[in-house]
């Protein structure tokens, strides 16, 4: 889930194609005569849940050689976040193996199983958040844990935070490498060696 140093930096993040690649989300019951404002110090304070009806966790890989793009989506998850008054923060992100959908029912069904994600025995994959912190720049830097059957991989990786009315909306990318992971490889053609979780969340004030 990282570079050569360990860390999930995507320097590359196409933040308005990533704007329009969610186009799509459902925000209904939300105020949108609320401005956008990007968060560039620290994220406000208190108790959030992500939004599902309102949120995306997405999974990109190339098979074939790199040459053929893979895309999928995975159906279930849910987290949460607290935020306390100094800026520090938690929370979780737990994302369900067997909902991954990418269209081809063989190649999902070789994603849920022993050879790479392992479903019927690792359900869930867990993303621990530990910190959030300023970079100076127009983006926060996340620090947690990504576990993946078992396996625990320390990550950093760049988020965008907007506030929205009285929620946020965070967007952020991991490269998934399969040796750190324990992954193995999957059967060929079906994905490459890396794959890339894209998170687009919504959260809402607790309670």
């Amino acid at each position: 889930m990282s570079d050569e140093h360990g860390h999930g930096h995507d320097h590359e993040h196409d933040h308005e194609g990533h704007e329009r690649d969610h186009e799509g989300h459902d925000h209904e019951g939300h105020d949108h005569d609320h401005d956008h404002t990007l968060i560039v110090d620290r994220l406000p304070a208190g108790a959030w849940t992500v939004d599902h009806a309102s949120s995306e966790v997405l999974f990109r890989a190339k098979a074939l050689w790199g040459l053929l793009p893979v895309t999928g989506m995975f159906e279930q998850f849910n987290g949460e976040m607290t935020v306390d008054a100094d800026g520090s923060a938690s929370g979780r992100l737990t994302v369900g193996t067997a909902s991954l959908k990418t269209g081809i029912g063989r190649r999902d069904a070789d994603l849920r199983s022993a050879s790479y994600f392992d479903a019927a025995n690792h359900p869930e994959m867990i993303f621990g958040l530990e910190q959030v912190a300023p970079t100076g720049e127009d983006h926060l830097e996340v620090t947690g844990t990504l576990t993946i059957r078992d396996t625990e991989i320390p990550v950093v990786f760049p988020i965008y935070a907007i506030a929205h009315g009285d929620h946020l909306h965070i967007e952020g990318q991991i490269l998934v490498d399969h040796d750190a992971a324990g992954l193995g490889w999957a059967k060929f053609g079906m994905v490459g060696k890396t794959a890339r979780a894209e998170l687009a969340l919504t959260l809402n004030p607790a309670g």
